[in-house]
């Protein structure tokens, strides 16, 4: 068949054009955007191999196989993968697939993002020898008992360049005094994320000592450490060094609400800061807030939105805009902020250049859930 004039066909371009087109998809499409892509000729396949081996996803019982692949192919293409996620937990792959999991971590150099759901505690990773490229590292626990499995810092001795950490229910802990292998985690982690974590005294989150950003997260599933004594001294004492602070409780109904709210004066970094699960504060919560701090995010359920705009709450200043002295002064211009979207039907936004926003968000309850 004639090609037409100006006609050039998708495998005939320059490689550095094909490797934009799948920096592109990678960024916006899905994976079967590059699959499709990849499968539509040899050479694009050679070319596509390094994004669509970025980022895997297996099980225990796959690893063999992909042990295999990374170290008798002909194509080194161990250096393509980025990101490895195990997906389902297993107690037999955790402590008899270990060296394997080990061989593939070491040849892996470009690994950057590690993610593991485990069957229960993080005991099994202690015995991982030093890994050096993983900065992002996610630990899920499937634990089938009531009760959080246990995670113990020194576990993690191994990673020592993880700065992004997350951790889905645990019960934490750190052996006092500290061992000298768990200083390196304590040190280098700047984002922490906890999700349903529990923790004992003397355990504290401020045990990381540079900490950025700090995210911790309770559904109703761990709903009775909500009330402990310790969740409520992180928020009363939580670390100095953090710049993002997000404390979500879910518990939409109003029995459940927080009474309390952090203190925050001491975070002299603080920049943002998101509270959900708690009842609207009072004027001495926004007396006492850091100088730096620019936004406040507090979801409300529909209860308690209503009844602050009721009350005039939005429009008198204890809601709106917070100056340097504490408390506003009123007088606030009220901008509808309306995001209809999953957990989020309406909100406002109060803002003034140089001052603290409060953005007040209301959030619809679980099906089930009694908003009362």
């Amino acid at each position: 068949m004639r090609r037409m004039a100006g006609e050039c066909h998708l495998e005939e371009l320059p490689q550095e054009i094909l490797l934009a087109i799948y920096s592109d998809l990678e960024e916006s499409g899905t994976r079967n955007d590059l699959q499709n892509l990849a499968y539509t000729c040899n050479r694009l396949y050679s070319i596509g191999q390094q994004f669509l081996l970025a980022d895997i996803s297996l099980t225990w019982e796959l690893l063999d196989a992909l042990y295999l692949q990374l170290n008798y192919s002909l194509r080194n293409v161990s250096s393509y993968i980025r990101s490895l996620s195990i997906i389902v937990p297993s107690s037999w792959g955790e402590w008899h697939r270990l060296e394997v999991l080990q061989c593939i971590l070491d040849s892996c150099v470009n690994l950057s993002k590690l993610s593991i759901v485990l069957a229960g505690s993080s005991k099994w990773i202690h015995y991982l020898r030093p890994i050096r490229t993983v900065r992002e590292l996610t630990l899920i626990s499937n634990q089938a008992s009531a009760d959080p499995a246990l995670f113990d810092t020194v576990d993690l001795h191994a990673f020592q360049a993880v700065e992004i950490l997350h951790l889905n229910y645990f019960r934490l802990q750190c052996e006092y005094p500290i061992e000298e292998r768990a200083t390196p985690l304590l040190l280098k982690v700047k984002d922490l994320e906890v999700v349903n974590c529990e923790w004992n005294y003397p355990f504290s989150l401020s045990l990381f000592k540079n900490l950025r950003n700090l995210s911790v997260q309770y559904s109703i599933k761990c709903e009775a450490f909500t009330f402990s004594e310790r969740l409520k001294n992180l928020a009363v004492n939580p670390p100095t060094t953090i710049e993002t602070f997000v404390l979500h409780l879910n518990l939409f109904s109003q029995v459940r609400q927080k009474t309390w709210y952090p203190i925050l004066q001491n975070c002299i970094y603080l920049r943002f800061l998101s509270l959900k699960g708690f009842r609207y504060p009072a004027a001495e919560f926004f007396a006492s807030i850091p100088p730096k701090l620019e936004e406040i995010e507090l979801h409300m359920t529909p209860r308690n939105y209503i009844a602050l705009a009721q009350s005039g709450g939005i429009d008198t200043g204890m809601w709106g805009l917070i100056g340097s002295n504490g408390l506003g002064t009123g007088g606030y211009g009220v901008q509808e902020d309306r995001n209809f979207r999953n957990g989020s039907e309406h909100g406002r936004m109060l803002n003034k250049y140089g001052d603290t926003k409060v953005r007040v968000v209301m959030h619809s309850w679980p099906e089930g859930d009694n908003p009362i």
